[in-house]
Order: C-alpha cells, then structure tokens, then sequence
C-alpha cells in the first residue's frame, strides 16, 4: 500500500484497488476512532453523498476503511467554496467539522465533485425527527427489500427471449434469489437484472440468458461481497463491458448465433445506495413521493433525441425506428459505454426494472399511476408487479414482457 499521509494523529494508506486506511495515533486515539466511525456512519444514514463511505473499522488497530474520495484539493478550492461546503454538511446533514478549511477537502474526479474528509472531532447535531444517532441509526440507516419479477411470452413469436435474475453476493460468490421476496441489505448485497435478446429465435434467448448468468460470475469475481469494495460503480462498469466482450465472443464462433445480442439493466442495492447500470433500452424507474423518474436514458438515436428535448415521449412512441439501437451487449457493437449512476434510498421507494415490452403498453403517466395506486392501497410488491405486467401486455403485448418491482422498506 502507498502512504497517502504519515502524522502525529494517524497515518494513511491507499491500497492497490483504491481503499483508504487510516490507522489513528497518539493522544485520545481510541476515541477519536469511535467518533470518526460513529460520524461516518451518520453521514450515510442521512444520504451525504461527498464523504467517504466507512466500509470496515477494526478496534483492535484502530484503524477505518473508507471509500477514497480523490486527491488533496487545497491548492485548487477557493476559500469561500470550500466554506460553503462546510456549511452544507452543516446545515443538510447536522456534522459540524472541527477543522473546516481547505486542507480536509479532496477532489473525486470520477463523480465530479469536492468531498470533506477527516471527521475524528465533529461533532453532530440531532436532526428533525431524529432524537439520537442510535435512534436515527435504526430508523434510516437499515434497508430491507422487498421484490417481484414477473415475465410473459410475446405473441409476435414463439417462446421468450427475455430473460431476468435475482441474486445476492455473499462472501465473493452468487446465490440465487427467488423472483418474489424480502431480504435486508445491511450485510449483503442484492443484484435484480433484466435482458431483451435480439437475434432471432435462437440468438436472442442465448444472448439475454448469458447475460443474465454471466452477471452471476462477473459481479461476485469482481465485487466480492460489496464489504470493502472502494468503487463499486466502476467495478460495475467494467462488469458489463465484460459481458459485452463474452457475449460477442461466443457468438462470433458460432454461426448459429452470429450478430446475437441483448440489452441489459441491472440495479445493485446495498445499504443506502443503489447503483445500477443499462446498455440498450431496457429502463431502470424510481417513484418517490408521488413522482416518476426514469433514471436510465435508451442508448438509441431517438433516445439521444429525447434527452436533448428535440421529441417528447408521444412522438418516441410512435416513431418507426424506435426500437433502433446505438449499441447493446454483442449484438454486433464494437464497443459499449454503459450508463452507470447510482441513488440514495429513502423509505418507500419504489423501483420498476423493465424490458421494452412494458413500455410498449404503458406510458409514463401509467406506470405511475400503478405505484400511485398501490401507494393508496397498501399494495405489495407482488400486486404491483402484476398489474404492471397485465396492464403492459392488455395494451400491446406482442413483445416479450419482463419487469422487476423492488420497494424499499
């Protein structure tokens, strides 16, 4: 590992796949580990997003694992930004910093923005609704799922080339997860994936089925079990790219399935956080306090188009080429740039992961009207999957249809 920092107070090591340890010395060492860890683990409870993220702590050495959050940034943040920052871990998040200058702040160039680092002496304030930290602890920072994949055979064609999967990591290896349950996130991560084959009859089965199984392999061999895992969303990225480059592979030695290919979106929820990528069309929704977000953007020209506000979601829908896509897993692309982003969960979040065949059949406005509904009624999961799946395919249902619903609880 690399010395990052060598102090009277602690040292600091980086090591080779980017995690932060910090080893605390000298006077009160012991407790200002316990507040450093005790702040960290605050900060994630109340959604901060440019911090670093506690992964592991060892009382015995007194030393914490933390997400690395970029270079020193005091020779490139001025004065007042960098007490504007300061003020908003304040102010949104309740941390007063006992040191609120310039040189506790990094730049992460990977999502483009300054963090705080070091907080062995903040201190933290109560928030609204909050008595205490344990309180605040139990009642925000713990996430269980609850989920439903369903899917059903197109009437276009024969058979299904459609494919999805739920799986947990547990201890650097998959387990497969029913299509219908509950499970909490605190200690292990939870994978739900969808895939549109495309290819014909046969290739497209093969393609969307690989992907979902290969994603059983790359993720585990590359993620572990999330515990400790510096930066899951590029890991994911590379996962993917991997898959691309597997798929084609194997369809380039088999003239059967020459050209095959499928898309894929996929959400990785652990703890507080969701990260989750797509390459295609497939979609990836949040519905949150009454409001319906797609959070993935097709990788089409006529999805380029509606990003840009060129063309609303009428005129997508009833294009010719709408289906048309710039790039998917194989499928002939020479390359893919899969969109990877992540998002906080909040109690009562909703999530749709869907193949296009739900989006042939419902609008926006209809998708949210089901959450909304099931939001009235008291809805599970399962209910809301159903009437997604047997609304989508009532008004069009000549596609394959897949769709998971995953409400946070």
């Amino acid at each position: 590992m690399k010395i990052a920092k060598d102090g009277i107070r602690s040292i600091v090591k980086v090591g080779y796949d980017g995690r932060v340890h910090k080893t605390f010395r000298g006077t009160d060492r012991d407790v200002r580990f316990a507040n450093e860890v005790r702040v960290l683990k605050a900060l994630e409870a109340r959604g901060c997003d440019f911090v670093p993220q506690l992964l592991d702590s060892d009382d015995e050495t007194l030393t914490i694992i933390t997400t690395n959050c970029g270079a020193p940034a005091e020779s490139s943040i001025s004065d007042e930004k960098a007490k504007s920052l300061f003020q908003r871990l304040e102010d949104e998040y309740g941390i007063v910093h006992d040191d609120p200058f310039p040189r506790n702040i990094t730049y992460d160039g990977r999502q483009g923005q300054f963090c705080v680092i070091d907080f062995e002496l903040a201190d933290i304030k109560s928030m609204p609704g909050s008595e205490d930290l344990e309180g605040e602890e139990s009642d925000e920072a713990h996430r269980t799922l609850n989920w439903c994949g369903l899917t059903r055979d197109g009437t276009r064609k024969p058979g299904n080339q459609d494919a999805l999967s739920a799986f947990s990591l547990e201890e650097g290896s998959a387990k497969k997860e029913e299509l219908n349950g509950k499970s909490s996130i605190d200690e292990n991560g939870l994978i739900f994936a969808v895939s549109d084959g495309m290819g014909g009859p046969q290739g497209g089965e093969v393609a969307s089925t690989l992907v979902v199984r290969e994603l059983h392999r790359f993720l585990p061999a590359m993620l572990g079990d999330f515990h400790g895992t510096a930066d899951p969303a590029g890991l994911l990225h590379e996962a993917v790219k991997s898959l691309h480059e597997y798929v084609s592979r194997v369809g380039d030695n088999n003239e059967h399935l020459k050209g095959m290919g499928a898309t894929v979106v996929c959400g990785l929820f652990f703890r507080t956080v969701v990260h989750f990528a797509h390459v295609g069309d497939s979609r990836f929704y949040l519905y949150r306090s009454g409001e319906l977000t797609q959070l993935t953007m097709d990788h089409s020209f006529l999805g380029s188009r509606f990003r840009s506000g060129e063309m609303n979601e009428r005129e997508v829908r009833m294009h010719s080429h709408r289906n048309v896509l710039e790039q998917a897993i194989g499928g002939g692309s020479r390359k893919v740039n899969p969109q990877v982003d992540s998002c906080r969960l909040k109690h009562g979040d909703w999530f749709l992961i869907c193949s296009d065949g739900v989006v042939d059949g419902m609008w926006n406005k209809n998708i949210a009207q089901s959450f909304e509904e099931a939001e009235e009624k008291g809805s599970s999961a399962e209910e809301v999957a159903t009437r997604i799946l047997e609304w989508s395919t009532s008004e069009a249902g000549a596609d394959d249809t897949t769709l998971f619903v995953v409400k946070v609880d």
